[in-house]
């Protein structure tokens, strides 16, 4: 994700200077965003857990689709928000990198 990205939807204060200097190790990261941030990636690694089992149990194709931006991923998952395709997206970069999944 973009700073400016990550500014809207995990700080949604779209304040730059304050994730750079986070990035920067300048100032302490608030313990409000650090939750938002474990949540993430407790997020991801469930749906890495998910899709691991069903591979393992052979339950599906092992394609994974990929979808290049949000309205695409939003036609299948209509509930879907921006950080759940960003979620989905790491994922699908995951399990490709390691031979696990095709993407589609």
């Amino acid at each position: 994700m973009t700073i400016e990205e990550c500014t809207i939807y995990i700080t949604q204060d779209n304040n730059s200077t304050t994730w750079q200097r986070w990035e920067a190790g300048d100032t302490p990261i608030s313990p409000e965003i650090i939750a938002r941030l474990k949540e993430m990636k407790a997020r991801r690694q469930r749906r890495i857990n998910a899709i691991v089992d069903k591979i393992n149990n052979r339950i599906g194709n092992n394609t994974m689709r990929y979808f290049p931006d949000l309205s695409s991923f939003q036609s299948i998952y209509t509930e879907g928000d921006f950080i759940e395709w960003k979620i989905y997206q790491s994922v699908a970069a995951e399990l490709f990198a390691h031979d696990l999944e095709r993407l589609c």
